[in-house]
């Protein structure tokens, strides 16, 4: 008999029963390769969605991210159809920050998750445990795009992906010892998480790397954050009790999508219709009472904004 290796991928479903109650499945699938022939085991019992949170830590391909201090990047690290590596644009800016980015080329049609990954996955984590002289750290997002997977539509991002990092340090005058781990699926037939790792040195007063402009780059790219009625206008009207109508007012541009974020217990799907996009609760808390806040992210091919409101 030869030798059998086996992956085990976990997947987070959205799923609605007959009722109309929405429940967030976590399932199981492993792959197992024996004499290039590939098996698929039967699906493990659901468990509640807080199993999710350990979906990187326990069953993550951990691939090493290694750089020397004060350099521009690391070293590519392989993964499951992709690579990552760490960019940093050089010492503290203006504002009291490191700028730092994260970039991932998926191979081929593989693609990764937005931080609302949709109907189905798991977003990306970022941890910095272990750092030093850190205050803060933030991982930024453009606007994603809308993917169907097994049926089901998600957001994420195809090819090459640079993901801003922002790190702030507690003491501003002293050097950051930075450590990250950066956990991300990487989806074709099947999803594979992985895990990259990254230790480093932060200079307050290091000149701008070779990789600067790629960093700063990568945040032109970000959606513009702005309150209703300023850079972009979103005329919102309310068709049934569980769903809206959003039309962009200004500016006149051609819009490819729209994604809603809302608080825990609620999801919105989205749909193009006339005039702009329909805006459905498909989930929500059973003693909800009022409209919750939503994030909603308009993408278009120029120009993306994020803007935070209530709904009527």
């Amino acid at each position: 008999m030869g030798s059998m290796v086996m992956t085990l991928m976990l997947r987070l479903v959205r799923r609605t029963d007959k009722k109309g109650t929405a429940a967030l499945q976590v399932t199981a699938t492993c792959v197992a390769v024996q004499q290039a022939e590939s098996h698929k085991c039967s699906m493990l019992p659901n468990h509640q969605a807080a199993l999710a949170k350990t979906y990187f830590a326990v069953f993550a391909a951990i691939f090493s991210l290694s750089a020397p201090a004060l350099a521009a990047e690391s070293a590519w690290s392989p993964g499951p159809l992709s690579q990552a590596r760490l960019l940093v644009a050089g010492g503290l800016d203006g504002a009291g920050t490191y700028r730092l980015a994260i970039e991932i080329a998926l191979k081929g049609e593989a693609h990764t998750y937005w931080r609302m990954p949709g109907d189905a996955g798991v977003p990306p984590n970022l941890s910095t445990e272990g750092s030093q002289n850190v205050a803060s750290a933030a991982l930024l997002y453009p606007a994603p795009i809308r993917l169907e997977e097994a049926g089901l539509s998600v957001f994420g991002y195809r090819g090459a992906l640079v993901l801003p990092l922002d790190v702030v340090p507690l003491d501003p005058a002293k050097p950051v010892h930075l450590t990250v781990a950066f956990s991300y699926a990487a989806c074709e037939k099947i999803c594979i998480p992985a895990e990259a790792r990254a230790s480093l040195d932060l200079t307050p007063k290091a000149p701008p790397s070779a990789e600067a402009g790629r960093v700063a780059q990568a945040r032109v790219a970000l959606p513009v954050t702005t309150a209703n009625g300023g850079a972009v206008t979103l005329d919102v009207a309310k068709k049934e009790p569980a769903s809206w109508h959003v039309r962009v007012a200004k500016p006149d541009e051609p819009w490819r999508d729209l994604f809603a974020e809302a608080p825990d217990g609620w999801y919105f799907e989205t749909r193009r219709a006339a005039n702009g996009f329909d805006l459905v609760a498909v989930e929500h808390p059973k003693d909800a009472k009022a409209s919750p806040p939503v994030t909603l992210t308009l993408a278009g091919e120029a120009h993306a904004y994020e803007v935070k409101l209530v709904l009527p």
